[in-house]
């Protein structure tokens, strides 16, 4: 069950939304699958209000009210939130967003919905439901739906399902083509919270695996990480599958299983130390006569992907630096960020001091955007300081933020990277993964990194690259932190680690609330014994 909000939560939640929809030029809101919303036409509001958080919308022809219970996703310019309506036993999901045709308001009701293409989930149930019984004749299909409900963590997103045979059955889940980004990117965690739901409602029924049914292009980030999976715990299988977009599924495709061992590795491309250090030494100068006395509170950071120098105060940049002829000085938050010139340099200095004013540990003023955002980022930075406040076992002397990792088309960032030192295997490489906010794929998403971090270790690209100079890395797979808050993992965190490889080596680290003020660590949990196994996950034969 989801924990409570305290109050701190609830205006840190409060304070994402709000500073979420101020950067939309012209915000809209839709829940489920159901009608929009303009806020622009609309008045709307976020309060708390006796120990809950509220969102209003209203005009002289509509109103809708919310209790606001937590993020659902944030994905490339849309936020959603788990929602709950006066006197509802369920939750629903309600999307902001940006309006796609800004010089147009949107029209509330059917006719303003059809202004957007709506996602026909109840035909993809219905065409999903259909192929499953053509394929897999002889089970019985149960538990068809897509109903949200947080308390069991269950998403609107996707069908799921069990297909039952005597007192045998495998869970099923179906992503239709259309949906968030998020939604992809979190099928296999969700998959794995209902097939543990599942084995833990139906104990008379031996629930031996889950299927998904994906579309095309969720298959490679899930194959990657399903490859890493316990086959003994998990029993995941997946398959492609191409819905035509009718509740009959004319014009489907036959599903298509997919092999994780296809999958296994990512190739990586890392950017080489040498860079951020030229980088440093090309802006240094500028740098310390824009801060003048306030350098020593103010965090110069070499910034490799961009060629650029980010100043940042606690992790939240104000100021950035780009070019290297005639290097350009840019100031303020992001999406309000501008050029600094001979005209505005008081204003500049200005908004440096009320930034380090407000964004410190015990600010007067905890509620303004400048102390909320970019919690991160903030807790990145002090661990940076001194990694050891986490596990003593790190190394302070290798301690690498921000780290990029190419795959593909993809850059990733590793929040941290560092060595701990195992008495038994040696200098082991750390894969530090940060949450100041509730996340249902933590897990999976430290596991993305970890992948790549493992495929250049393999490569001893760190050392080629300039990382760990004069380190000798232990070859074993790396280490993976995961850290947060204690009263901010998800309550199904623990059991989808359980669901992972067995080798892979998952350190949660819960760290008290206040962590502004001092990171204090309250458990580390490391549940399953150190081992120096040198190979795991996929395992391919040869010839």
């Amino acid at each position: 069950m989801a924990s409570r909000p305290d109050p701190d939560s609830l205006a840190d939640l409060r304070g994402e939304i709000e500073t979420f929809l101020r950067s939309l030029a012209h915000p809209i809101a839709r829940e489920d699958e159901g009608e929009l919303l303009d806020l622009t036409v609309h008045h709307w509001r976020l309060a708390v209000e006796f120990g809950k958080l509220v969102f209003e919308a209203w005009s002289p022809g509509r109103s809708l009210a919310r209790r606001v219970e937590g993020i659902a996703y944030r994905d490339r310019g849309r936020l959603g939130v788990f929602v709950r309506k006066p006197g509802a036993q369920g939750t629903a999901a309600l999307e902001f967003r940006e309006n796609a045709d800004r010089g147009r308001p949107i029209r509330s009701g059917p006719a303003g919905a059809a202004d957007v293409p709506q996602l026909d989930r109840a035909g993809f149930r219905q065409a999903l439901a259909t192929m499953i019984e053509r394929e897999f004749p002889g089970r019985r299909l149960e538990r068809v739906g897509n109903r949200s409900d947080r308390e069991f963590s269950f998403s609107a997103w996707y069908t799921r399902g069990w297909a039952r045979q005597g007192r045998t059955a495998w869970a099923f889940l179906g992503l239709a083509e259309g949906e968030a980004v998020a939604a992809a990117d979190s099928v296999l965690a969700f998959g794995l919270i209902w097939l543990d739901w599942l084995r833990e409602h139906a104990p008379d029924t031996i629930v031996s695996g889950l299927k998904l049914f994906l579309p095309s292009a969720a298959i490679e980030t899930i194959a990657h990480r399903a490859a890493y999976l316990d086959p003994r715990a998990a029993g995941v299988e997946i398959f492609e599958w191409r819905w035509g977009g009718t509740p009959s599924g004319a014009g489907a495709g036959k599903p298509r299983r997919i092999d994780p061992k296809d999958y296994g590795n990512v190739q990586t491309r890392l950017t080489p130390r040498h860079q951020r250090d030229l980088l440093l030494e090309r802006h240094a100068g500028l740098a310390h006569g824009l801060l003048g006395d306030l350098a020593g509170r103010v965090d110069v950071i070499p910034d490799a992907r961009s060629n650029a120098v980010s100043l940042r105060v606690l992790g939240l940049e104000v100021a950035r630096i780009e070019g290297d002829l005639a290097p350009r000085v840019t100031f303020g938050l992001e999406g309000s960020a501008r050029k600094l010139e001979e005209a505005n340099r008081d204003e500049f200095r200005e908004f440096l001091n009320r930034v380090l004013a407000v964004r410190r540990a015990r600010s007067d003023d905890p509620a303004h955007e400048i102390y909320r955002i970019q919690g991160e980022r903030w807790l990145e930075s002090l661990l940076v300081r001194d990694i050891t406040r986490i596990d003593p076992a790190l190394s302070p002397e290798y301690v690498y933020p921000q780290v990029p990792a190419f795959a593909g088309f993809d850059r990733g960032v590793i929040d941290i990277l560092s060595v701990a030192r195992d008495p038994q295997c040696g200098n082991r490489l750390a894969v530090i993964e940060l949450k100041v906010q509730e996340e249902i794929n933590l897990p999976l998403q430290g596991l993305d990194y970890w992948l790549r971090v493992k495929w250049l270790l393999e490569r001893r690209q760190f050392q080629e690259y300039g990382y760990f100079p004069g380190v000798e890395l232990a070859p074993q797979p790396p280490l993976l932190y995961l850290v947060s808050p204690a009263f901010r993992f998800h309550s199904t965190t623990g059991r989808m680690i359980r669901y992972l490889d067995p080798a892979l080596e998952v350190i949660q680290v819960g760290i008290n609330q206040q962590w502004r003020s001092g990171i204090k660590v309250l458990f580390r949990r490391a549940p399953r014994a150190g081992n120096c196994r040198l190979q795991i996950g996929p395992r391919r034969s040869e010839g």
